[in-house]
This record gives structure tokens, C-alpha cells and sequence, in this order.
């Protein structure tokens, strides 16, 4: 909800602090454009109360008194030579005080990322190719509405999102005769915006341009911001829920739904509508080197369910986290939004919703920001789909309490990684097409599954661990050689969604005993799957990485000094997949929202994205969402009547 730092007002951005920072983190890569792009990030982050604290912090670093405090030298930052600087990091870095260690994280993340995401000389070294070739000319499928004054709009349901919940539940809804309206925060980017530049994507496409971490900043919060939400930026990898957790949720929700078959002929109808197939799954080198591995070790390996029609499979998918070029990724841009449009849906763009209307315990409409204009929408009801994290932020906004914000889950991934003495390109080739549940099945269901994505070189340059600007530099530079597994852990902890003052969503999330021993163990065999492959070096997902030649028990010894530090409270973690903040249930005590997808304090007022999730689903959960709100929109309809 909060909005960037206005560059219209006057703001001096404190580019010398940023200046001898990067100079610090970078040594010899450093460029003159960097402090600027480090500054756009910072201002993209979700509170604008916390870019306002950054803010002061950064200038505070560059007094005498400030830095004192924070480096033990009254010398100001800007001041220190690139050596000095590289040096404050690194004892920030290691510090037992968590702020230091928060401006460490910040120089090195804003620093590497803002320079290999954007073109330059080192795109050379590493071999990236960058963009391949120009976006395609066309027309694009849809015309949403972007408004230009204050205006009011009248319908019967409004649609809060566009990604796989919104679009599904909008899709069913509009062909049901109901006049919909939906509501994006994004943009609207189809095949001819696509230009595939890492930097900008990010902007343009993700949520806070993904900057939104936990709040112990152990993990990073990837979601998609855009028409299309979450399935325009995807992988398009396809499960249907399994179902040991459709037993699950419904014994936890009380829910027969999810065993009578009624959530399966959902499934099966959205799974038909968005192409799911194993027929595109053909892996690239990153993803074939896994499955040699698992299969040197007799482990559990299979191709991908994918949602793509006609997908090319050629090194230019593995930039589709980017936006697909080809319009194969079957998307709610490509699917269901275009069934809404058909049916009379109206698409509005750049709507920041702040709050629902709420009449007498009823749902009446919404109240939107869009720029400078206000944007009121009555309605007969309300679906919420924003995602995991700004569904709960709303209701809460709302005035919604109970069990809304609880529940949480990320689906935490980090990844050991290694060298190869091939080039791998770890950036190209089918987004997703192989993955392992040899373990998924650790703790009642709880474990974890193997799988790989493409990573381009601003989320690898700060991925990878810096120690010194000389070290992180030699590893970008064999960025080609390098390929991973990733551990996805069924989560069992419980974070929650909480708003700021200001409205915007603050994530707590820590990881239990139980997920860190799963996760620890994860990595471990992760590990053995690329020495199978033929990696000449592993190393561990830590910040300070443990490493190891393969040899004679060599990969035991590792084992052993990574399960001795642990993985999950020491490693830097990512979340694709936010959900179960908003869970549905019978019980009011323990859920937000009841079976017919409307929550338990609000009447006409309904949920039907990933927050839903009574637990997490273990898996890429697109399709589950779709199902839930495929399902949902048929008792919306029979509800509104």
C-alpha cells in the first residue's frame, strides 16, 4: 500500500554514502551508474516509514557522531577509502549486532545487483547474452483501464488481483451473468513489453520490486505485480495439490470439500483450461544435470507438469520469469482474463486498494488509490485475491481481526551449488522441467523436494556469497561453470502477516526445529545430487559458505560441519510461494475464512488466492489455487444468487 519515496518532493538521496559503499562491496567492478540504481531499489521497498528510517540512517552514517556509533571511528563513511570501506562491510558482516549486519546485507544486495542486472562489460566475462534480440511487435490481448480523474464504479463483484486467484474467480463469476470489475495494482505487460532487461522486469513486474523480506530478513519475498499476478512471471510448473494434502486440509479445516471430489472436478477443469502436459518439459543443462545426479543415486526423478502451449524450449525460456515472449506460459492473461473480458469483466490497472467498504457487517465496495486519483468501486461483493501477503494486509486495514495475517507459510527455498568444469548457463533453457520428491515424504509429508530455476546475474550477484569484493568478483566471473539444487521444504512454521502504520504488510516468519533439521538434511543431499553430476566443488548455502572437493569421504565430513551450523537460521532464503495467511476452515477460532470462501467476520466478502491454504501445499501452488477459486466462484454465484 505505501508508495515509493516521492521524487517529486525534495529528497536529497544520499549518493556519497552509497558511493563508498559500493566502491567498498564492488573494488574494481564498481561504476559511477551504480549509487543511482542502489537509491531507485531502497525506494521501491514495501513501508515508507521504512525507507524514511534507511533514509536517516544512511545520512546519519556519513556525520562524525553517526559514524562513530556505527563503524567505532568518527571518520564519515563517504569518507573511507575503497579498501576501508571493504572493510566496514566485512566487520559489519560478521558483527553479533543485527543492525550491523542489516547495512551489510544492504551494501552488498544494492551494490550487486545494481550492477550485473544492467548491461555492461561484465555480462561479457560472465557470458550472458543478455536480452535475446528485440520483443516482439503485435497487438496485446486485453485493454485495461487506467483512469485519469476521480471516478466511481458500480458493479456486482469486485475482484481485488488479477493472478490465479483473481483471474479464475473473475473468469467464473463474469460467465455466471455478474457484471465484474477487477482491480490490479501492477501494470499491464504482455509479449510486446517484454524486453527482458532483469532490472526493469523486476520493477515492472514483482511485488516492491522484490524487496520485501521477513522481518528478521532471513528470507526474501518473490510475488508477482502485474495483470497476470504471480502466473505471468512464473515458471509454469503445474501440481495438482497431492493428495496427502488434500487429506490434510480437509482434516485441519474441517472441509469435506477437499475429499469429496468436488475440489478434484475443479482441478480437473482449470487443469484442462491452462494446458497442464508433460509434453514441453524438455530440461536444459541446469535442469539435466539434476536428473543425471538423482539417477546416479537411484533417487526419485520426473519430468515437470507445465501450463504452456507451443512453449519454443530454447534458451530464451529461462528468461520468462521476465514475461514470455512467445505467449506459450498459460497464464491468467492468456486464459482466464480473457474469458473474463469476454464475459463483460472490467480490467482497471495501477489500483492500490486500501481498504474494503464495509456497511452494517457487509461488504459494500472498495475505496482505491490510483496515482493521484481516488477510485471508489460499490459493489454487491468483494473477492480479495492480492496474494498471501496483501490479502491479509487489507482485511487487516479493513478492520478484519480473528485469524487474519496468521498462519503463514513461505516455502522457504535456498540451494547448495557447485562448479562444473562445462558451461552450464545456469539462465537458460525451460524455466522448470525436472524435479525430486525422494524426500517429500520425511515427517508425515513434510519434507522436501529438489528443484531448479534459472538465475540471471542480478539475483546471482547477490545470491552468491560475498566475502571480499576480490572473491565475489572471481565468482561472478565463472558465473557460466556454476549450476545448483534448490530445497523447497514443506513448512510447518506458523509466520504471520501484520500492517505497519502506514498500512503496508510486515511479514514475521521464523523457522522452526523441525523445518531447519529438514531443510539442513535437504541441503546435505543436495549436495550428493551434484557430485553425482560431476561437480569439481560444492559448496553450502551459507553466507559463508563450507565447501568441499569430492573425494573419499569427503562429502560425509561436509555433511557433518553443515548440519553442526545448521542451514535455515544461517542461510539467506527465497519465497516464490506465500501462502495459508488467510486459511479457510470451519472453525472460526482457528481460520479466517469459512467453506464458502467468505470470511467469518465480513459478510460478502471472499478469498480466493494461496492465503486460503489451510497448510502449505508442498508444491508449486498455482493449480491449487485455481481450483480453490474455480470452486469458489460457483458459491459466490449461488451465494449473491
Amino acid at each position: 500500500m505505501a508508495r515509493p519515496i516521492d521524487k517529486r518532493r525534495p529528497v536529497e538521496p544520499p549518493y556519497s554514502v552509497l558511493t563508498a559503499l559500493a566502491r567498498g562491496v564492488l573494488g574494481k567492478g564498481y561504476i559511477p551508474e551504480v549509487p543511482k540504481r542502489m537509491w531507485d531499489l531502497i525506494s521501491n521497498a514495501a513501508s515508507d516509514a521504512d525507507q524514511k528510517q534507511l533514509l536517516g540512517l544512511l545520512r546519519l552514517l556519513d556525520t562524525k557522531a553517526g559514524a562513530l556509533l556505527f563503524t567505532g571511528r568518527p571518520t564519515p563513511v563517504s569518507w573511507l577509502s575503497p579498501r576501508e570501506a571493504e572493510a566496514l562491510v566485512q566487520r559489519w558482516k560478521a558483527s553479533s549486532i543485527k543492525l550491523h549486519r542489516v547495512l551489510a546485507g544492504l551494501a552488498i544486495s544494492a551494490s550487486t545487483t545494481s550492477l550485473y542486472a544492467h548491461p555492461g562489460p561484465d555480462w561479457t566475462t560472465m557470458g550472458y547474452a543478455g536480452p535475446l534480440g528485440d520483443a516482439p511487435s503485435g497487438p496485446k490481448p486485453l485493454d485495461p483501464i487506467t483512469i485519469e480523474t476521480d471516478e466511481v464504479v458500480n458493479c456486482d463483484v469486485v475482484v481485488v488481483g488479477s493472478g490465479a486467484g483473481g483471474g479464475c474467480v473473475a473468469a467464473g463469476l463474469a460467465a455466471s451473468g455478474y457484471s465484474v470489475v477487477i482491480l490490479e495494482k501492477g501494470g499491464y505487460f504482455a509479449e510486446p513489453d517484454f524486453h527482458h532487461n532483469e532490472s526493469q522486469a523486476m520493477r515492472e513486474l514483482y511485488l516492491y520490486a522484490s524487496t520485501l523480506t521477513s522481518s528478521d530478513l532471513r528470507v526474501r519475498i518473490i510475488a508477482g505485480s502485474a495483470v497476470g499476478g504471480g502466473t505471468l512471471v512464473n515458471y509454469a510448473t503445474a501440481f495438482r495439490t497431492p493428495d496427502h494434502v488434500l487429506k490434510e486440509w480437509a482434516r485441519v479445516s474441517g472441509i469435506d470439500a477437499f475429499i469429496s471430489g468436488e475440489i478434484d472436478e475443479s482441478l480437473d477443469v482449470v487443469c484442462k483450461r491452462v494446458n497442464v502436459t508433460f509434453d514441453e518439459s524438455e530440461p536444459g543443462r541446469r535442469d539435466s544435470l539434476m536428473e543425471e545426479g538423482c539417477q546416479k543415486l537411484g533417487w526419485h526423478v520426473a519430468p515437470l507438469p507445465r501450463a504452456v502451449r507451443d512453449c519454443g524450449q530454447d534458451a530464451g525460456c529461462g528468461y520468462c520469469g521476465m514475461g514470455c515472449r512467445r505467449g506459450a506460459k498459460q497464464g491468467t492473461m492468456k486464459t482466464f482474463l480473457e474469458d473474463a473480458v469476454k464475459s463483460g469483466a472490467r480490467i482497471f490497472t495501477g489500483a492500490d486498494v486500501e481498504r474494503v467498504t464495509i456497511k452494517d457487517g457487509v461488504a459494500r465496495g472498495v475505496s482505491a488509490r490510483v496515482g493521484d486519483h481516488r477510485l471508489t468501486v460499490n459493489a454487491r461483493a468483494v473477492v480479495s485475491a492480492a496474494g498471501s501477503i496483501e490479502t491479509p494486509a487489507l482485511l487487516l486495514r479493513s478492520g478484519l481481526k480473528g485469524e487474519v495475517g496468521k498462519n503463514l507459510r513461505l516455502h522457504p527455498g535456498l540451494a547448495s551449488w557447485g562448479f562444473f568444469d562445462e558451461d552450464v548457463r545456469i539462465w537458460e533453457g525451460t524455466t522448470q522441467a525436472r524435479y525430486c520428491a525422494e524426500f517429500a515424504e520425511w515427517d508425515g509429508g513434510y519434507g522436501p523436494i529438489f528443484e531448479t530455476v534459472p538465475i540471471h546475474p542480478g539475483a546471482g550477484g547477490s545470491a552468491f556469497p560475498w566475502l571480499s569484493a576480490a572473491q565475489h568478483r572471481d565468482l561472478v566471473a565463472r558465473f557460466a561453470n556454476i549450476s545448483f539444487v534448490a530445497v523447497l521444504p514443506r513448512d510447518e512454521a506458523g509466520g504471520r502477516v501484520k500492517i505497519r502504520r502506514d498500512g503496508s504488510p510486515k511479514v514475521d516468519y521464523k523457522i522452526t526445529p523441525g523445518d531447519d533439521r529438514r531443510i539442513t538434511e535437504g541441503a546435505i543431499r543436495a549436495g550428493r545430487v551434484l557430485e553425482a553430476a560431476g561437480a569439481t566443488k560444492i559448496h553450502s548455502p551459507h553466507p559463508l559458505p563450507i565447501e568441499y572437493t569430492p573425494g573419499p569421504g569427503a562429502h560425509e565430513k561436509w555433511a557433518e560441519e553443515v548440519r553442526a551450523r545448521g542451514v535455515a537460521g544461517q542461510a539467506n532464503m527465497f519465497s516464490y510461494h506465500q501462502m495459508g495467511s488467510c486459511r479457510m476452515g470451519t472453525d472460526p477460532k482457528k481460520s479466517a475464512i469459512d467453506a464458502s470462501n467468505q470470511t467469518h467476520e465480513v459478510k460478502n466478502l471472499f478469498v480466493t488466492d494461496a492465503s486460503t491454504f489451510p497448510t502449505a501445499s508442498g508444491v508449486n501452488p498455482m493449480v491449487s489455487i485455481y481450483g480453490i477459486a474455480h470452486r469458489a466462484a460457483k458459491k459466490i454465484a449461488e451465494h449473491l444468487g
